[in-house]
């Protein structure tokens, strides 16, 4: 199921929450340092597009669900 079939604009840890992915799992995935990921949830900016697509990916939704909010123009 995608992110969008029940919900818009969440957060980095609720998508991963949603996915009961931990911290570490998902660092892992990247190939980083969990406190690397963890300064990326905490300030979604922090990622390089090339990082919010892999996450979403891994999460199974769409990078502007979770690294962009309804009122960013660059998801459009």
């Amino acid at each position: 199921m995608q992110g969008g079939d029940f919900m818009q604009d969440i957060t980095l840890k609720q998508a991963r929450l949603l996915r009961e992915k931990t911290q570490q799992e998902v660092a892992d995935m990247m190939g980083i340092h969990v406190q690397t990921y963890r300064k990326i949830e905490e300030c979604r900016e922090e990622a390089t597009i090339a990082q919010a697509k892999k996450i979403a990916d891994f999460l199974g939704f769409k990078y502007d669900e979770i690294f962009f909010d309804n009122n960013s123009t660059v998801s459009r």
